[in-house]
């Protein structure tokens, strides 16, 4: 009887691990991949778009509610480790564009890397229009010498493209090709910008 339990314990968790294991959208090809040193000098090269998910949120505020507390304790300090390890490694933001949702717009100004410009081209939906602006923005090469900043939000769609799967204040790192397209290239969760400098 034992044995029996001990095997369907074992297998009641399989689909779990296979979960945990899974590759969130979007997939990084790994020919494609950069990380570690290589990360951070492309970075502070310039002609990168960070497309960031907002930081840790409180439960939901009413939209236009910005004086609320939108986010956590922990989500505050999320948005301000991740402008400090931005700032630590001398990597050079230009344009910075959020969601109007107060949690994006509130954890850009936490970030203190620059001034924000809101955007609903960042809002989570699958509205054709807007994510035909967030691809726009993310193939969009920045100015010279700088990446741009994107703060929005998990996206869903029906084409895998469109469908980002991040944890709070955790950034994708994408390289626009020039042509209108941009390809994934890295991720970079909150906890790692220790390790990266």
């Amino acid at each position: 009887m034992r044995l029996f339990a001990f095997l369907v314990s074992v297998i009641l968790a399989l689909p779990v691990v296979a979960a945990e294991t899974e590759e969130r959208l979007p997939r990084i090809d790994p020919a494609q991949r950069v990380e570690g040193k290589a990360l951070v000098a492309a970075l502070r090269a310039g002609g990168y778009v960070l497309f960031m998910r907002h930081a840790k949120q409180t439960a939901p505020q009413p939209q236009n509610d910005c004086s609320a507390a939108n986010l956590t304790a922990e989500g505050r300090e999320q948005a301000a480790r991740v402008g400090a390890g931005i700032k630590a490694l001398a990597i050079p933001i230009g344009a910075i564009h959020a969601s109007t949702l107060c949690r994006a717009g509130i954890t850009a100004q936490l970030m203190q890397v620059g001034r924000v410009d809101e955007t609903p081209d960042l809002l989570p939906s699958i509205e054709p229009a807007i994510q035909a602006g967030r691809r726009r923005l993310l193939a969009q090469p920045p100015a010279s010498g700088t990446n741009t900043l994107l703060l929005s939000h998990v996206q869903g769609g029906e084409d895998a493209a469109d469908r980002m799967q991040l944890e709070p204040a955790e950034i994708i790192v994408y390289r626009p090709d020039g042509r209108g397209a941009a390809a994934p290239v890295a991720r970079i969760a909150p906890e790692d910008w220790t390790a990266l400098e």
